[in-house]
């Protein structure tokens, strides 16, 4: 409705609108970059909006969304991208008491939310509908504690792509270890880019046994030195690996991976890329690695490995791709 009104200051004038009937708000602000206060829409009755997906996104000047605190979202199944880059948004306590409970898609909610660091309104959501998650939090650069999520029931959840990428302050994910992920498929890009987290004992329990996109999980974790979390991981429906650990220039120890199942495994090109710490790969000498096709770029760059020999009995049979291997 007043989507890319970029010059649209206030809207004050809609504070007695009747939306009662209305069900979609999808975009409605959409790109309304001068939109700072939406304290106007605090009496609206959105109690039969079930789209709300879109509806803040691009507010880039957006910091008071006080007027949110008394809405009844019950209705609600879409909240996807409803805050996406709304940069300025540092106080989201209004949302404490949101009902979110039939909510099932909350990707890129709130994507690119750069000055968001406090999360703790979120610790009684009921996401136990969601199934998708896939960068909810990308590039929220300011947050550094997730404790707020540790009680979240995510156990319907199928897509965890891209969700904690690039929250660059980010250092510790303990709060996620009694995640229930069992039916996640997707986790492409979850952590990456995350540089200052090195601790991931957060994830040793979890059942990851559905998960066939592990990409670039962990790409640009380059503070991570201990992978040991890892080695109970059941990875064996992982056909893509690509990119995983690449530029985690401190790790330096990859024992956790030993008994991984990667026998579905087709991609592995750049998974351990620029891992400039590697001096030790004879955790991955008895891989199953006979589905892999491309091995392009697997060890670029790894400038501490000297010895290969763990990898001389490797059954490759399918691969086609070995550009520039250990290049490096």
């Amino acid at each position: 409705m007043f989507n890319e009104c970029s010059s649209l200051p206030d809207i004050n004038a809609l504070q007695n609108w009747n939306v009662s009937k209305g069900n979609n708000f999808e975009g409605m602000f959409m790109g309304c970059s001068s939109l700072s206060d939406i304290n106007a829409l605090q009496n609206w009755n959105v109690s039969n909006g079930n789209n709300f997906s879109y509806m803040f996104c691009k507010c880039s000047s957006l910091s008071d969304i006080k007027g949110l605190q008394n809405w009844n979202v019950s209705n609600g199944n879409n909240f996807s991208d409803m805050f996406f880059n709304s940069s300025s948004l540092s106080d989201i306590k209004p949302l404490q008491n949101w009902n979110v409970s039939n909510g099932n898609n909350f990707s890129y909610m709130f994507y690119g939310c750069s000055s968001l660091s406090d999360i703790t309104t979120l610790q009684n959501w009921n996401v136990s509908n969601g199934n998708n998650f896939s960068f909810m939090f990308f590039r929220c650069l300011s947050l550094s504690d997730i404790k707020a999520l540790e009680n979240w029931n995510v156990s319907n959840g199928n897509n965890f792509a891209g969700m904690f990428s690039f929250c660059s302050s980010l250092s510790e994910i303990k709060a996620l270890q009694n995640w229930n992920v069992s039916k996640g498929i997707y986790y492409i890009n979850m952590f990456n880019g995350c540089s200052l987290l090195s601790d991931i004992q957060g994830l040793q329990n979890w059942n990851v046994s559905n998960g066939n996109d592990f990409s670039y999980m962990f790409c640009r974790c380059s503070s991570l030195s201990d992978i040991k979390a890892l080695e109970n991981w059941n990875v064996s429906n992982g056909n893509n690996f690509s990119y995983m650990f690449c530029r985690c220039s401190s790790l330096s120890d990859i024992q956790g991976l030993q008994n991984w199942n990667v026998s579905n495994g087709n991609d592995f090109s750049y998974m351990f890329c620029r891992c400039s710490s590697l001096s030790d790969i004879k955790a991955l000498e008895n891989w199953n690695v006979s589905n892999g096709n491309d091995f392009s770029d697997m060890f670029y760059e790894c400038s501490s490995l000297s010895d290969k020999k763990a990898l001389q009995n490797w059954n490759i049979p399918n691969g086609n791709n070995f550009s520039d291997i250990f290049n490096g």
